[in-house]
């Protein structure tokens, strides 16, 4: 059972499918569930039921969570008792706000961008956005205590430049992590597009990064139990890798305490449970829901690895809801 100290939980909540780019690997058509979203106060009903079970940690994601008021929405979180709030963006909107942002409770940001090419970028997002990203990210470096990172999905037609996305972090002297995340079948994209045909294996990753120096097993903030975390040479950069698809979709097992909450309103303790849904019921009923989810990933703890993994058509589903035809 998490405690109120336990910081080991963290709660992932998936604000709304809705983003305002349309990136080939993910959700190009922008389809999702066609059912209404959770309200802002029954996200922070969830919240309130998390941290009561002692859930102190909060990653927001979306679609784009920038798209909503966030600032609003941290600043409540903080007060009901989150420690730590995180937030995934594709660093297209609310630059301005990056301050704000820190003083409402955010600690760290997660900043989504596959390519430097601006060309390229646009390509693959579906927008001109390439100097709105960069300028998210230098400010974040500079706002935020906690260093930022990148997330970038490596393609065959970007793998190239995994030398200059080791170059822009040096620039910013440990501020700046690059998160390098396989693709992998979890999104809309996968349903009907041949985007599989860009996928880059792990072990490419590896041989790119080799060129800018050896790799030094290392930890960093945030640690997600199925990375892997590397110092690059003499770069003082840290890569992080996540490759689920060449892992064969591990399961983290005891490492892994992570509540999700879909933009629906499903809640779930494992990414392989189909999740209950706590739209509409009362606040009682939500805390006592998260209790039983807490209850269950802990009793996966001692199983053996081989015996768990993530994988299924509906990958993606604690973002985009029902999209598939498949249960």
């Amino acid at each position: 059972m998490a405690t109120q100290t336990d910081l080991r939980w963290h709660l992932r909540v998936s604000l709304l499918p809705q983003c305002n780019f349309k990136c080939r690997y993910c959700n190009p058509k922008k389809v999702f569930e066609d059912s209404d979203v959770l309200s802002v106060e029954e996200i922070f009903e969830i919240v309130e039921a998390a941290v009561k079970n002692g859930i102190a940690r909060i990653h927001w994601t979306g679609g784009e969570p920038c798209l909503k008021d966030v600032i609003t929405i941290f600043k409540k979180c903080r007060n009901m008792g989150a420690v730590e709030q995180v937030m995934t963006t594709n660093g297209s909107l609310q630059a301005e706000q990056i301050s704000a942002m820190r003083e409402a409770g955010l600690v760290r940001v997660n900043v989504s961008l596959d390519s430097l090419n601006p060309v390229k970028n646009q390509e693959i997002t579906g927008r001109d956005c390439l100097e709105s990203t960069m300028q998210w990210i230098a400010t974040a470096c500079e706002v935020f205590e906690k260093p930022t990172k990148i997330n970038i999905v490596p393609m065959w037609d970007n793998i190239a430049e995994t030398e200059d996305f080791v170059r822009l972090a040096q620039q910013f002297h440990g501020q700046l992590m690059l998160k390098f995340i396989e693709l992998c079948p979890n999104n809309p994209a996968f349903y009907d597009t041949n985007i599989w045909d860009f996928h880059v294996p792990r072990e490419v990753i590896i041989k790119e990064l080799e060129k800018c120096g050896p790799l030094h097993t290392t930890s960093a903030l945030g640690d997600n139990p199925n990375a892997e975390y590397y110092e690059i040479g003499e770069t003082k950069v840290t890569a992080i890798l996540v490759t689920m698809p060449s892992q064969e979709y591990k399961c983290g097992l005891g490492k892994c305490r992570k509540m999700r909450v879909s933009p629906f309103g499903v809640v779930g303790s494992c990414i392989q449970q189909k999740g209950i849904s706590v739209k509409g019921i009362s606040l009682a009923n939500k805390i006592q829901t998260i209790k039983e989810l807490i209850e269950l990933r802990e009793s996966y703890s001692d199983m053996p690895l081989v015996s768990r993994r993530h994988f299924r058509s509906d990958f993606g589903f604690w973002r985009f809801g029902k999209v598939s035809k498949e249960e």
